[in-house]
């Protein structure tokens, strides 16, 4: 009983500080790419705008809700919720070494939370019954679907590596050297799939703003915009979290590794403020024509590579 509750506190003060940190992460955002673009971004709520989320996220608590004619209504309302609960457990498989919980399974529940994200995505759309939501999520869930697919496959040769699915134990095989070294390859198309899976810049296709407006969420306000949001800066923290501690092994360093988040959130901001859009075909040729193909590859070499016990 006294460990169930030092493990419940655990994980209260992890969502805690990655709701803070998802706050704050907004501010960067708009920081980084007010001075990209040459201006200075939010500097007038208190001091230097460094309470400009609270004011956000007030304002948009406070919002009037606007609701679409024939919607589904339970479903509108429950599928913003349902998203941001999954960015919430993919949490559950951050290794919590003081306390001895490891999760011996937690790639595998990663990849079972990935895919149900998709089912949300379409709910989210569905249920507003907004010819503009459909055509934002044909779009995400396609692009979604496609990039995870080569996600997959690339951590599945990491776990060969690691011979396990549990994130703590890529610390033990990194003592020495680095997978990021000898597989900077990976590396690069590993980041390139989560950007697309993220939906996030150059890959940001479900926010075509030409025609789309904002996509799959644009018939959401207020509190059901929020958890939209939420989920979507968490699932950006987790995924920078879950790139360099599988590349680096940071695990037993909280220090380095928190840095290398704040890291990949920078990049992912920049990358946001100089990249033009691609194109949409581009997209799908640069996935099933050369990013699947090098994975399939490394994943055959890896493998034959253990079936001769080159892997110890």
């Amino acid at each position: 009983m006294y460990y169930m509750l030092i493990l419940l506190i655990n994980f209260l003060i992890l969502f805690l500080m990655v709701f803070m940190s998802v706050a704050f992460f907004t501010l960067l955002e708009r920081k980084v790419l007010g001075y990209i673009q040459l201006r200075k971004g939010p500097n007038k709520f208190l001091i230097k705008g460094i309470f400009q989320p609270m004011g956000d996220g007030l304002s948009l608590f406070f919002k009037e809700v606007n609701y679409p004619n024939n919607l589904n209504f339970i479903m509108f309302l429950v599928s913003p919720i349902l998203g941001l609960f999954i960015s919430i457990i993919f949490w559950f498989i951050y290794p919590f070494l003081g306390f001895n919980y490891i999760m011996s399974f937690g790639l595998i529940f990663m990849f079972c939370c990935s895919s149900f994200m998709v089912y949300v995505f379409l709910m989210i759309s569905w249920s507003s019954n907004s010819n503009y939501s459909v055509l934002g999520m044909i779009r995400f869930i396609s692009q979604m679907i496609s990039y995870e697919v080569s996600m997959m496959l690339i951590i599945m040769n990491l776990m060969f590596m690691i011979n396990g699915f549990n994130l703590s134990d890529f610390y033990i095989y990194q003592i020495n050297i680095k997978f990021f070294f000898f597989l900077f390859f990976l590396f690069v198309m590993l980041m390139v799939s989560f950007l697309a899976e993220m939906n996030r810049s150059p890959f940001d296709f479900s926010e075509g703003e030409s025609e789309l407006v904002s996509g799959f969420n644009i018939e959401f306000s207020s509190m059901s915009f929020i958890f939209i949001f939420l989920s979507e800066y968490m699932s950006i923290m987790f995924m920078g979290m879950l790139l360099f501690e599988m590349f680096f092994g940071l695990m037993m360093n909280k220090f380095y590794l928190n840095f290398m988040i704040l890291l990949f959130m920078f990049l992912v901001i920049w990358l946001r403020g100089f990249l033009p859009r691609f194109r949409y075909d581009k997209l799908m040729f640069l996935i099933w024509k050369m990013i699947l193909p090098l994975t399939l590859f490394m994943f055959l070499f890896n493998y034959s590579l253990k079936l001769f016990n080159l892997y110890h």
